[in-house]
């Protein structure tokens, strides 16, 4: 099983320039992209602010990191629209493989670390550790 960590790009400008009812309307719309774009037995979770967890399983590492690639290209074909603007909204991920016995935490972990190294070269990109 692999576990992915993602977080929208530059919320907190969102936010402040649109508003707080703007950005929980983004948060719907990357919602919604994400299960257009699961498979039947993969799951998707928020995990609080505009951070999402989704399980794969029976997923290798590079199908997992494949996926959340198409799901990338999956939202840049769908604007936002804010105050009648086209918006569009990005995320940063990072995916690991859930080693057996170990702690989900430690999964994690190594998600949001390769999250952190996603947004920090450059955003909107899918590290894998």
């Amino acid at each position: 099983i692999c576990v992915a960590l993602l977080d929208i790009d530059n919320f907190k400008r969102l936010n402040d320039t649109y508003g707080h009812s703007t950005g929980d309307e983004a948060l719907i719309h990357l919602t919604q992209g994400i299960r257009a774009n699961l498979r039947p037995n993969d799951t998707a979770a928020r995990l609080g602010g505009e951070e999402f967890v989704i399980l794969y399983p029976e997923t290798d590492l590079e199908e997992a990191q494949l996926a959340l690639i198409r799901l990338q290209r999956a939202l840049t074909k769908a604007y936002f629209l804010a105050n009648e603007q086209k918006l569009l909204i990005t995320f940063s991920a990072g995916v690991t493989l859930w080693q057996p016995g170990e702690a989900l935490n430690a999964a994690l972990n190594r998600a949001d670390e390769a999250m952190y190294e996603a947004k920090q070269t450059g955003k909107n990109k899918v590290v894998a550790h």
